[in-house]
């Protein structure tokens, strides 16, 4: 590393919540480091949050925002939140702190006719190569990272963002551009680059305010046709417009912002199409999701208990009976079927599709494999026979083995027998003989009560 650099790192825990006996508050740690700039020829300021349970072993997206004073905060609460409900992956946030934002910061709007438009002015010439040359090597080096990049700013750096999406070099894949204002040439500038360039994976997020300058909801509007008519099949461009002022902008759309950039982590909405319409197996399905997230982010990530159970969702719905064993396959490979309850949760699932005969197999896997503590697990198969299968024989057969593999149930197999016997018109002597053990050994329970009993045993022997 170049040895101009010297770093002084601090350590800072911060609790945004004055109770500090709650247990669920927000807390995160923050380094700050100070460095000189080769650029600036002062000494600098950045601040890195690092995730909750931060392991070098693992690589994590960059979330850079400019303005440090007010995004960084902000963006890490908003991090934190998105990322403890997965909704967005793990990330590190940077923040930059400008010594003279105006400097820094200043749109080239053609006050030094020497440098066109659509170049950088001397102050914002050095942010850039401070940032690519000094701030983001030094992350890359210190840290764990993916190498997807996102780069957030607000007013001047929003248009300094949009700027840095045309750039040479250019190390983001997420641009985030809370109210940018930007002129005709710099917007064909942008436009032109969309529909003539080559590059990776890009989203570029942008939002107005109504409230907000003209000028600068004018510039939304446009980037927002750009967004809509561009076929580069590697940009994904989004405009929003809120109910919002200049400052309240910020907090009223970063969310939907970080959320945007990452809107191909756990994306199945194309599931329909993939797997419905075109017969892709569910597994190869999944195999390429897990591809493109690692493509797109630079990070690990296998399907997730929550998604599974999206899928599953969507597939009995359709009634498939073969997408119905592609996703159990797909639930087994990992693990989201506990030992205890795997082929109980798998009947019920055929049972909701109405394949009864399947659900049946699958209660008596689980009986047979030693897996209850209940006469539930045992009640539901003998439903199956009698009502849905019409077999109330055969059910009674089978509560009469349950009572031998399951003692503990036989006041409540033996009332089941006694009421499918009147039912269906069965054995008498079986249900007199099952309705008297009820009788015999009445119990409180959920099933029945003893004046139930009593009545059976009445229209028993009235048969």
């Amino acid at each position: 590393m170049n040895k101009i650099f010297t770093f002084l790192i601090l350590f800072i825990s911060i609790s945004l919540s004055g109770q500090s006996e709650t247990k669920d508050t927000l807390q995160y740690t923050y380094k700050v480091e100070k460095f000189k700039s080769a650029f600036f020829k002062k000494e600098r300021t950045v601040k890195v949050y690092l995730p909750k349970n931060y392991d070098k072993k693992h690589k994590y997206p960059v979330i850079y925002t400019l303005d440090g004073y007010e995004l960084f905060e902000i963006t890490t609460n908003y991090e934190n939140y998105l990322a403890k409900f997965n909704i967005i992956p793990n990330s590190i946030v940077v923040g930059i702190y400008h010594n003279n934002r105006n400097y820094e910061t200043t749109p080239n709007y053609g006050s030094d006719v020497r440098i066109p438009v659509t170049e950088f002015l001397e102050g914002s010439e050095k942010l850039k190569n401070h940032l690519l040359k000094e701030v983001i090597p030094i992350i890359d080096n210190q840290y764990s990272t993916s190498g997807f990049n996102t780069l957030v700013g607000h007013s001047n750096t929003a248009t300094f963002v949009n700027e840095m999406i045309t750039e040479n070099e250019n190390p983001f894949n997420g641009f985030i551009a809370i109210t940018p204002d930007l002129l005709e040439e710099q917007t064909e500038h942008l436009k032109k680059y969309l529909y003539e360039k080559e590059f990776n994976k890009t989203y570029y997020f942008v939002s107005s305010g109504l409230k907000d300058d003209k000028y600068r909801l004018e510039t939304g509007k446009i980037l927002d046709t750009i967004f809509r008519k561009t076929k580069n099949k590697n940009f994904t461009g989004l405009h929003k417009i809120y109910n919002a002022g200049h400052l309240d902008l910020v907090p009223k759309s970063l969310n939907d912002a970080l959320m945007f950039i990452f809107s191909d982590f756990r994306n199945y909405d194309d599931f329909n199409i993939q797997v419905i319409e075109k017969n892709l197996p569910i597994l190869t399905y999944i195999e390429r999701k897990t591809i493109s997230t690692n493509e797109n982010y630079g990070i690990n990530y296998n399907l997730i208990k929550d998604d599974f159970y999206y899928l599953l969702d969507l597939v009995l719905k359709k009634k498939d009976k073969n997408l119905l064993e592609q996703i159990f396959e797909v639930g087994e490979k990992n693990e989201f079927f506990t030992k205890n309850d795997k082929y109980s949760s798998k009947a019920q699932f055929y049972e909701e599709m109405r394949l009864y005969q399947d659900a049946l197999k699958n209660w008596k896997l689980q009986i047979e494999n030693g897996f209850y503590e209940s006469t539930f697990y045992f009640e539901r198969p003998f439903k199956l026979l009698t009502k849905n299968l019409n077999r109330p024989k055969e059910g009674i057969d089978f509560l009469e083995k349950a009572i031998k593999k399951y003692p503990k149930g036989k006041l409540t197999f033996s009332y089941l027998i006694a009421e499918t016997t009147l039912k269906y018109r069965l054995n008498k002597r079986t249900g007199i003989r099952a309705i008297n053990y009820c009788l015999d050994h009445f119990d409180e329970n959920r099933k029945f009560n003893l004046k139930d009993a009593k009545e059976l045993k009445l229209k028993l022997l009235k048969k």
